[in-house]
């Protein structure tokens, strides 16, 4: 048998598009490397912080991220996904760049979550910021604003404070996670939600704690990176 060389990593199943942050990343987070069962890589796209992308993204955003797409193919990894749920605006642009799969942003969850649920079900999207999230995002992969309900995290400090504006790169676990979850249920009771979908990549430490006050499926970034894994890297039988 000849195994193929060539590569800077091997068995290596996804790579992450990262922007430049300090906050911390707890276990759960798409850039934890104890997340998963498996080991991801993660290319940080140096310039880009959270506040760019989300407030002032621009045409030419668009290139670091194709140029550390193709690095992260050229160097063996079998699927890219982004750090960042408002990468989304992207995902055509950087699939069409490169051979392996690319799955930016939680969002494409929607189409198939609608799916699932049926055309009648309330499915809602938890976001780091209601205001920066457009029907670019929406549109890129594969579903409207207006088949869903959102609810933002602005107006939560101790998210808003480190995550968002980067005032501080500690945080306060058990005050985060209260935030979320609030957040999380004041947007599955006014809408009745049967599906939440968590379009931030920081929300997914949290994942458990939301089901848990919420009661409905959760779809994050997460369980794609899971289904994509399990695509690109089947089991022996």
């Amino acid at each position: 048998m000849i195994l193929q060389g060539g590569y800077l990593y091997y068995d290596l199943p996804v790579g992450v598009l990262c922007l430049e942050s300090l906050f911390p990343k707890p276990r759960g987070h798409l850039r934890n490397p104890r997340s998963f069962d498996f080991p991801v890589v993660c290319s940080v796209v140096k310039g880009v912080d959270i506040p760019k992308l989300l407030f002032d993204p621009s045409a030419e955003l668009v290139r670091p991220f194709i140029e550390a797409a193709r690095q992260l193919e050229s160097d063996g990894v079998r699927a890219i996904t982004g750090s960042c749920g408002f990468l989304a605006r992207f995902q055509p642009q950087i699939a069409a760049a490169v051979q392996v799969p690319v799955f930016l942003s939680s969002l494409l969850n929607i189409p198939l979550v609608r799916l699932i649920h049926g055309q009648e079900a309330q499915i809602g999207v938890l976001t780091a910021s209601r205001a920066a999230l457009s029907e670019e995002h929406f549109s890129a992969t594969g579903s409207t604003m207006a088949e869903v309900s959102i609810q933002g995290m602005e107006g939560r400090p101790e998210f808003w404070e480190t995550i968002i504006e980067g005032r501080r790169h500690d945080f306060d676990m058990v005050k985060l996670e209260a935030e979320i979850c609030a957040a999380a249920v004041s947007l599955a009771t006014s809408r009745k939600l049967d599906a939440l979908v968590l379009e931030c990549t920081d929300l997914s430490a949290f994942s458990l704690a939301i089901q848990e006050e919420v009661r409905i499926p959760i779809y994050d970034i997460n369980s794609l990176v899971e289904y994509v894994h399990y695509s690109v890297c089947r089991k022996l039988y």
